[in-house]
Protein backbone atom coordinates (compact mmCIF):
# COMPACT_ATOMS: atom_id res chain seq x y z
CA UNK A 1 0.00 0.00 0.00
CA UNK A 2 2.84 2.41 0.82
CA UNK A 3 4.45 2.02 -2.60
CA UNK A 4 1.15 2.65 -4.38
CA UNK A 5 0.49 5.76 -2.28
CA UNK A 6 3.99 7.08 -2.96
CA UNK A 7 3.66 6.48 -6.69
CA UNK A 8 0.22 8.15 -6.69
CA UNK A 9 1.80 11.18 -5.03
CA UNK A 10 4.30 11.36 -7.90
CA UNK A 11 7.34 11.08 -5.63
CA UNK A 12 10.36 8.83 -5.69
CA UNK A 13 11.60 6.90 -2.68
CA UNK A 14 14.51 9.34 -2.43
CA UNK A 15 12.16 12.34 -2.41
CA UNK A 16 9.96 10.92 0.34
CA UNK A 17 12.98 9.91 2.41
CA UNK A 18 14.49 13.38 2.15
CA UNK A 19 11.16 15.04 2.98
CA UNK A 20 10.72 13.00 6.17
CA UNK A 21 14.36 13.22 7.21
CA UNK A 22 15.63 9.66 6.83
CA UNK A 23 17.88 7.83 4.41
CA UNK A 24 16.47 6.27 1.27
CA UNK A 25 17.56 2.87 2.57
CA UNK A 26 15.59 3.36 5.79
CA UNK A 27 12.52 4.42 3.82
CA UNK A 28 12.82 1.37 1.56
CA UNK A 29 12.60 -0.88 4.61
CA UNK A 30 9.17 0.61 5.36
CA UNK A 31 8.02 0.25 1.78
CA UNK A 32 9.23 -3.34 1.45
CA UNK A 33 7.71 -4.36 4.79
CA UNK A 34 11.04 -5.10 6.47
CA UNK A 35 10.41 -2.56 9.20
CA UNK A 36 7.41 -0.73 10.67
CA UNK A 37 7.83 2.96 11.46
CA UNK A 38 7.17 4.32 14.93
CA UNK A 39 4.03 6.43 15.32
CA UNK A 40 5.59 9.85 14.67
CA UNK A 41 7.47 8.60 11.62
CA UNK A 42 4.33 6.90 10.30
CA UNK A 43 2.57 10.28 10.47
CA UNK A 44 5.42 11.93 8.55
CA UNK A 45 5.33 9.22 5.89
CA UNK A 46 1.56 9.50 5.52
CA UNK A 47 1.71 13.28 5.14
CA UNK A 48 4.53 13.03 2.60
CA UNK A 49 2.47 10.76 0.34
CA UNK A 50 -0.89 12.49 0.94
CA UNK A 51 -2.41 9.57 2.81
CA UNK A 52 -3.27 8.50 6.34
CA UNK A 53 -1.48 6.24 8.78
CA UNK A 54 -4.52 3.95 8.82
CA UNK A 55 -4.54 3.57 5.04
CA UNK A 56 -0.82 2.89 4.86
CA UNK A 57 -0.17 0.76 7.91
CA UNK A 58 -3.59 -0.43 9.08
CA UNK A 59 -5.58 0.46 12.14
CA UNK A 60 -5.89 -1.45 15.37
CA UNK A 61 -9.50 -2.07 16.34
CA UNK A 62 -11.13 -4.55 18.72
CA UNK A 63 -11.59 -6.89 15.75
CA UNK A 64 -8.01 -6.38 14.54
CA UNK A 65 -5.70 -7.80 17.19
CA UNK A 66 -2.75 -8.54 14.92
CA UNK A 67 -0.13 -6.31 13.38
CA UNK A 68 0.31 -6.49 9.57
CA UNK A 69 3.17 -8.95 10.10
CA UNK A 70 0.86 -11.34 11.99
CA UNK A 71 2.26 -10.64 15.44
CA UNK A 72 -0.21 -9.91 18.24
CA UNK A 73 -0.83 -6.31 19.21
CA UNK A 74 0.59 -5.53 22.64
Amino acid sequence: MLQAAREASGKTQAQVAKEIGITENAYQKYEYGKREPRARMAVRVARAVNSTVEELFGAVTPDNTEEPDGNPVN
